[in-house]
């Protein structure tokens, strides 16, 4: 062999041994344990059918500790339920029902009857809690907060005229459309009035 290599390969060596490296322990063929480990006899009995369906649903759940495959999607199916919720929320209040609704209620209008216990209580204590968009009552129902407070056209009016004021600039479509029920007849009142430009 080329000195060269000889070199490069006695180097390579020397660094290799100063790195640090975890092995693993080799286990005994006969036990299948490692060779540091303990060895503990238990006695053996012949178990029975029940015994064998217990230990293959233990072994099961072991490997599957999470049970992923029972859980899969279950985030997204959540967040399935409040995005369902939460339009149907805005949808309610753009037509003008304002009025709060219980959690029952508001399953019962969208649909959803069959959310189970733990989604339904995901919802009452995080979910609908937290969200921006939807408001909970002193008596526990719920109801739709707009981005704006704005009941009326004349509200509206000073909304625009106190935006105008403190040079804020225009209000988004959307939020307005968000707000108002029955906004579209305000803003055509309006438009001829030539109080708000669209």
């Amino acid at each position: 062999m080329d000195a060269a290599l000889l070199r490069e390969r006695e180097a390579f060596k020397k660094r290799a041994i100063a790195t640090p490296s975890v092995e693993n322990r080799r286990k005994n063929k006969e036990t299948g344990r490692s060779a540091d480990a303990p060895s503990k006899k238990k006695p053996r009995s012949s178990p029975s059918s029940v015994d064998r369906a217990q230990s293959s649903s233990a072994s099961r759940s072991k490997a599957d500790p999470l049970g992923y495959k029972s859980l899969a999607g279950s985030s997204q199916y959540r967040f399935g339920i409040l995005a369902k919720i939460v339009n149907y929320m805005k949808q309610r209040h753009v037509n003008g029902d304002t009025y709060p609704l219980s959690i029952d209620e508001i399953l019962d209008e969208t649909n959803q009857l069959d959310v189970g216990s733990k989604q339904r209580h995901w919802l009452v204590t995080e979910a609908l809690v937290n969200n921006p968009k939807v408001v909970v009552d002193s008596d526990g129902k719920y109801y739709f907060k707009p981005a704006y407070n704005i009941k009326d056209r004349r509200s509206l009016h000073r909304l625009l005229d106190k935006h105008d004021q403190r040079g804020l600039g225009g209000i988004l479509m959307e939020d307005v459309q968000e707000s108002l029920p029955n906004v579209e007849k305000a803003l055509k009142i309006m438009g001829e009035i030539g109080r708000a430009h669209v």
